[in-house]
């Protein structure tokens, strides 16, 4: 979404070079300075991705204590101008909602060079076959499209020396250090000089002690069609300006709502330079990994602190098939509500069971209840396909004829029946089916019909 109407009183800080004509912009990662007064033509138009093999000996040895701890992320005046912030060196400071959080050991630092400068943003793994990926923004990548003498709009360059520091804290580094390989970015990023909707971009990275990146850390989904509205977003970020010193991971929950000047997903969090392509989870799948819908693009400056982001397309899906090995088999994403064969509507009897809501998305808790006139004792019973056999999942004393019983399971079709203890009797199956996918927050059929997702892992 190309940002080219003013933001009146919110001023968006952008990670990002050449959008003519902003104010009070500045980048949360690397970015080129744009020249306002250059024409806005943003180049052609392309979503097939951009791929660049990253030459990638040395980089470890490239990346001492010393120049992890003093990386800094590359920030955009108010004018547009670029502006390197220096890393902070002291504690958090100040009053702010970000915080510290537990486990997540797929998310962490992301180190990467231009020229003589170091930067770093913020990245997490990615599950596919081949284990080696991480997602993070484009700006961390690619400094995007540059605005020419005379109008148009020249390719942006690839950054090299790219290092992913899953769990990183002052400078431990418990997972090890990921070294960049290869580096894939959207193409409209590249090309394309005031894009900000595909601001995101994939590092692969090389097997470290013999054993790939997942194997170790875990790789998260990817999420994508999902509206701007989502609650229980769950932001995670190394922001290295101040009050934040970019030692330890921080991080944020709350709603996304719609900033109305150019429509994308914005949500309180205090995080600064260096959070930079951090995940936004729509759901947490463990205690490790999630469903990405989003990565950290923009901030604002000025009045309340936002985070900005588009969220994932179907582009997201061609970039995902273009950062794989080319050659092996496309993994087949996981799409919409599992389907099973439906089930009647059960008989009258004395016993009746009935679903809360037959489709509910990944990690949802639903709820069974059970209604008996006589009966004062039963059993909840599963399975998993017709024709299985039962396993006894709880059991309940009946009060005053009606028992509820609640579930989560993985995702699937789950067929559920309560019986009599210690007797034959039984109600009618009832079908749930548990999508591999989140529920967004609208569940209108068409908006629900259209999410899809990869999954998690580990």
């Amino acid at each position: 979404m190309r940002m080219r109407r003013a933001l009146g009183a919110v001023a968006v800080a952008v990670l990002l070079p050449g959008l003519p004509g902003m104010s009070g912009l500045s980048g949360l990662g690397a970015g080129a300075a744009a020249d306002p007064s250059m024409p806005s033509d943003p180049g052609p138009a392309t979503t097939r991705p951009d791929v660049r093999l990253l030459p990638h000996a040395g980089v470890r040895d490239y990346w001492t204590a010393k120049r992890m701890r003093t990386a800094v992320p590359l920030d955009l005046d108010p004018a547009g101008n670029a502006t390197t912030a220096p890393a902070s060196t002291s504690g958090v400071q100040g009053r702010t909602s970000g915080r510290v959080g537990e486990g997540l050991r797929s998310t962490g630092k992301l180190f990467f060079s231009d020229g003589g400068t170091n930067y770093v943003c913020s990245a997490s793994s990615v599950n596919t076959p081949e284990k080696d990926l991480v997602v993070t923004a484009g700006h961390c990548v690619n400094s995007g499209g540059t605005r020419v003498l005379l109008g148009g709009c020249r390719a942006g360059t690839y950054y090299s020396n790219f290092m992913f520091v899953p769990g990183y804290d002052h400078n431990a580094r418990p997972y090890g250090t990921w070294v960049g390989t290869a580096a894939i970015a959207q193409g409209d990023w590249v090309s394309r000089c005031d894009e900000v909707a595909h601001d995101q971009a994939m590092i692969r990275v090389a097997p470290q002690g013999g054993l790939d990146l997942v194997d170790v850390v875990g790789g998260n989904g990817l999420a994508w069609n999902y509206p701007v509205r989502e609650d229980g977003v769950r932001v995670v970020g190394w922001p290295a300006e101040a009050p934040y010193d970019g030692q330890s991971r921080q991080e944020c929950t709350g709603s996304t709502t719609v900033l109305d000047q150019t429509g994308d997903a914005q949500i309180s969090c205090p995080l600064t330079g260096g959070a930079s392509g951090g995940p936004w989870f729509l759901r947490m799948a463990s205690a490790d990994t999630g469903f990405i819908f989003a990565v950290t693009s923009r901030r604002t400056t000025s009045g309340p602190p936002l985070l900005l982001a588009t969220p994932f397309d179907a582009t997201i899906e061609g970039l995902l098939a273009a950062a794989r090995v080319a050659g092996r088999p496309a993994a087949r994403p996981v799409v919409g509500p599992a389907s099973g064969p439906g089930v009647g509507r059960p008989k009258r009897q004395r016993l009746r069971l009935f679903a809360t809501s037959p489709s509910v998305g990944f990690g949802e808790a639903y709820q069974l209840v059970a209604e008996t006139r006589r009966v004062r004792r039963m059993v909840l019973q599963v399975r998993t396909a017709p024709g299985a056999p039962w396993a006894r999942v709880a059991k309940a004393r009946v009060h005053q004829g009606v028992t509820v019983f609640t579930q989560a399971a993985a995702p699937g079709t789950w067929w559920y029946r309560v019986k009599v203890r210690k007797a034959r009797k039984h109600s009618a199956p009832v079908a749930v089916s548990v999508s591999p996918c989140p529920m967004p927050l609208d569940r209108t059929p068409s908006v629900v019909s259209n999410t899809r997702c990869t999954s998690p892992v580990g």
